[in-house]
């Protein structure tokens, strides 16, 4: 099993399944591992999973309230809600 900081390794140079089996396998023996958690969420961001990327990052949140997943989901929901009214039909 990888540590936090061999799994950021990973998503850095962009092997992002393999990070998400490795966070998968450190989050069942760490289910209170919040930065894991935010990991996770990042990843299921960056494949627009955006309710699983949610779902991960309120789990970081549960665990640590101060900590940056609050500002990633707010992000996510930015994202959701944007509307280009230049776009739309008259």
């Amino acid at each position: 099993m990888s540590t936090v900081i061999e799994i950021e390794r990973l998503v850095a140079s962009g092997h992002l399944d393999e990070a998400r089996e490795e966070l998968e396998k450190l989050l069942a023996s760490e289910p209170d591992n919040s930065h894991a958690w935010f990991l996770l969420g990042g990843i299921y961001r960056r494949h627009e999973l955006w309710g699983d990327a949610i779902n991960a990052y309120n789990r970081a949140k549960l665990i640590d309230p101060e900590g940056p997943a609050a500002a990633a989901i707010e992000s996510i929901y930015d994202i959701l809600h944007f509307v280009n009214v230049d776009l739309m039909n008259p």
